[in-house]
């Protein structure tokens, strides 16, 4: 916990770089998007480990910048580690462990990362969450980590100058946003921005059956940090995470006030348990259900 509370600390008052792994332009330039709105004077993204490249062509406000590429992370030249604290992971699900393993073992001093990809075999995230139970990492299967005003650590929040200014990630609030779903993080966001009120941090969790930092971790961290005066939730039918959550608060490790959604009644309308969209969201008993889920985080005290 003390190293997450720690994370968002550095984050809130230092420059942070990043080392993206593997091509996807338009999250990318959100992120240059988002640097060159705050005013930031050079962007967060320092490299590109990508084959078959030496630069990738970017906008940054005004002009165009080119952002140097590397094959390999063991490439990328040593006057650059010392400024890089985190990993953007764009890799396939069954590359993500192994480069993200290279990316801590390179970087041992970096803060965290966020695995974009689906399909990330369970016994990898299983492995990386005990090899770096000290690091920062959302995901797999997400959007990433957002500190209003600091960093932009994925899709999180939009990937268009519009999305950004409409759903204020430029300024921030003290509000906590956690999610299991990505698309649904981004409706947090807006509606948020929409009522008026602004964000401490947001943090979409991911969709597989094992993130690497759980929700406990999230939660502990809202606790933790000053700036964070309450939680706005949104879970899913499938697995317990709601029931650690409530047993938190009932033991007084989690004391901010929550609003909580947990998606999913509608499989109750099936003869069948259903699974949807994500791998986590098939409830295989009755205590994992949407339903039995909001009723736990109720009598814990929650608005759900």
């Amino acid at each position: 916990m003390s190293s997450l509370i720690n994370t968002l600390t550095t984050i809130r008052t230092t420059e942070q770089k990043m080392l993206v792994v593997g091509l996807h332009v338009g999250i990318i330039q959100s992120i240059l998007d988002f640097d060159a709105m705050l005013g930031k004077a050079t962007p967060s993204v320092s490299a590109i480990v990508v084959g078959n490249r030496k630069v990738v062509k970017f906008f940054f406000g005004g002009k165009e910048i080119l952002i140097p590429c590397f094959p390999s992370i063991a490439l990328v030249p040593k006057e650059m580690s010392t400024e890089i604290n985190f990993l953007l992971n764009l890799q396939s699900g069954r590359r993500v462990k192994e480069t993200t393993t290279q990316f801590f073992e390179t970087f041992s001093h970096a803060l965290g990362a966020h695995l974009f990809a689906e399909n990330v075999p369970e016994n990898h995230a299983l492995e990386l969450k005990e090899q770096f139970p000290d690091k920062c990492i959302a995901g797999p299967s997400g959007v990433g980590l957002l500190v209003p005003g600091h960093l932009k650590l994925g899709a999180i929040g939009g990937v268009t100058p519009p999305q950004i200014v409409g759903s204020a990630l430029l300024t921030p609030g003290n509000v906590a946003v956690i999610s299991t779903s990505g698309g649904m993080v981004g409706e947090l966001i807006r509606s948020l921005a929409n009522a008026g009120r602004r964000m401490s941090f947001a943090a979409c969790v991911g969709g597989e059956r094992f993130p690497i930092s759980s929700y406990t971790d999230f939660f502990l961290l809202a606790e933790a940090d000053p700036e964070t005066k309450g939680v706005l939730y949104y879970g899913e039918l499938g697995g317990e995470d709601e029931y650690e959550i409530a047993e938190l608060i009932k033991n007084g490790f989690f004391t901010k006030p929550l609003v909580a959604y947990v998606a999913g009644t509608v499989d109750e309308s099936f003869p069948e348990r259903t699974q949807f969209g994500h791998a986590r969201a098939l409830a295989q008993n009755k205590s994992e259900s949407a339903r039995a889920k909001r009723d736990v985080l109720k009598a814990a005290g929650a608005v759900a």
